[in-house]
């Protein structure tokens, strides 16, 4: 190779270099343009250019410096991203205590409304305001005001409970009279017991005293009621004994005590059963009766007859037959 070709290859080479160099010169000032301009994505670019340009020929000044510049735009990055992420969570919690503001305006008109409708003892609202409530406080989420709705829910559930026991205790008033006068105790006695024990453990005074004096009357008239039905079932045997004997004069006042005794307690069955047997008692002691005019009437007939007073003596059974058509008639 002759001398002068070496030297156009030098110099083309040269040339090359300075071409390169001009290209790295040309990406410089329109990455300090973008720099300036805060265009960092341009320059972090062109960065990258530089290096990619300066590195196969050994500029390593360039590299250097542009690696520099890269580490810098990071940074800035980084510093910009802390700024926008800072910014963004001061909004996010500028926007959480602007929507805790109006949650709580919102819970301060519900209590007003659970104030109202607690005092017109309307317990549907209040526990409609309170389920508002609930789903305020869960977005909330404070001690001092989950404490505050959890006593006034309380409060709601004492106040309602009281009100049924209350209602629940004037029903039980009254139907006690209806249950006393059909003597039903074993219904109207466990129902006294409930609300009586409910009433005392929940420290209610409205009607206590007046369901336990009800409860007392209840026990008094029990044992006057059993009283008198073991008086009833004393004087079912004493009638059948009676009418054993065919003693039925004393068997039917007996039996008249018994259905005035039977009325007075309801026994309705017992007044029909034993109104039956005070009409045979009657029949009965009507037919002894009969049976002792017949007796007489005959004994004085014969009587009448052995002395020859034919006509009188006659006229004796014609009394007797007088007296067995009555009985036929009226029985």
């Amino acid at each position: 190779m002759t001398e002068d070709q070496t030297e156009t290859i030098e110099e083309k080479e040269e040339k090359r270099k300075i071409r390169i160099v001009e290209q790295i010169d040309n990406r410089l000032a329109v990455q300090g343009q973008s720099y300036i301009k805060g265009q960092l994505k341009e320059a972090l670019s062109l960065a990258y250019e530089i290096i990619e340009l300066a590195k196969p020929e050994g500029l390593n000044s360039f590299v250097q410096e542009q690696e520099e510049f890269i580490a810098r735009i990071k940074k800035l990055f980084e510093e910009k991203e802390e700024r926008e992420r800072e910014k963004l969570h001061a909004e996010q919690e500028r926007l959480r205590l602007e929507k805790i503001k109006e949650l709580k305006n919102d819970l301060n008109n519900l209590e007003y409304n659970f104030k109202a409708g607690f005092d017109a003892k309307d317990f549907i609202k209040t526990k409609e305001t309170l389920e508002k409530a609930k789903n305020l406080l869960s977005q909330i989420n404070e001690d001092e005001l989950n404490e505050k709705w959890y006593d006034l829910e309380q409060k709601h559930l004492e106040a309602k409970k009281k009100k049924e026991l209350i209602d629940k205790a004037q029903k039980i008033i009254a139907i006690s009279i209806e249950l006393k006068e059909k003597f039903l105790f074993d219904e109207l006695k466990p129902k006294l017991t409930d609300i009586i024990k409910q009433l005392k453990e929940n420290r209610i005074e409205e009607h206590l005293k007046e369901l336990e004096y009800i409860h007392a009357d209840v026990l008094n008239r029990e044992k006057a009621y059993l009283k008198v039905i073991k008086t009833l079932e004393t004087f079912k045997n004493e009638i059948k004994n009676l009418q054993g004997k065919k003693d039925f004069e004393k068997a039917i006042i007996k039996c008249d005590s018994l259905i005035k005794l039977a009325q007075s307690v309801g026994k309705t069955e017992i007044v029909e059963e034993y109104s039956k047997t005070l009409i045979l008692l009657q029949k009965d002691l009507k037919f002894e009766e009969l049976k002792e005019i017949v007796k007489k009437l005959n004994d004085h007939g014969l009587e009448l007859l052995k002395r020859g007073e034919i006509s009188t003596s006659l006229k004796k059974y014609e009394m007797i037959k007088e007296s067995i058509n009555y009985y036929l008639k009226e029985y």
